[in-house]
């Protein structure tokens, strides 16, 4: 009953997460990191699995949240509360906080992506996203 209520509500998924982007305003690489964990999930996933109408937005917000906590060294990172709010309430807090739990458990808490994973994933995907690989920052 919840989803089908919650799918009226959303807009095109391209459209929500440039929405999503933008009113987080997070740094590329927590973009980046969150792209990795989908294409993991994906990896990981048996080709019939199927959800519900509203599964790749809430995958898509529980990338977003786990890469940013991840990545978070000054405490600046997103909360299950700034999502509801860049949702416009689709989402309460404790659905936000599942979809995290479910989304960890998923992709068996494989949080660490080293640099050979950034330079896979952008070789793949680098033209599509208009991201190039700075390979001075990474060796760094």
């Amino acid at each position: 009953m919840q989803t089908k209520m919650t799918s009226a509500r959303l807009p095109p998924l391209n459209e929500f997460i440039a929405t999503v982007f933008q009113r987080s305003q997070l740094p590329p690489c927590v973009c980046l990191v969150s792209l990795i964990y989908l294409q993991r999930l994906k990896m990981s996933l048996p080709r019939h699995a199927r959800g519900d109408v509203d599964t790749p937005y809430r995958l898509f917000l529980a990338a977003v949240l786990t890469a940013s906590k991840f990545m978070s060294e000054t405490g600046t990172c997103l909360t299950s509360q700034m999502i509801t709010e860049m949702t416009d309430h689709v989402y309460t807090p404790k659905d936000v906080n599942l979809m995290e739990r479910s989304f960890l458990g998923l992709i068996k808490y494989e949080l660490f992506v080293n640099v050979q994973g950034i330079k896979d994933y952008l070789a793949m995907h680098g033209k599509i996203l208009e991201m190039d690989l700075i390979e001075d920052v990474l060796d760094a």
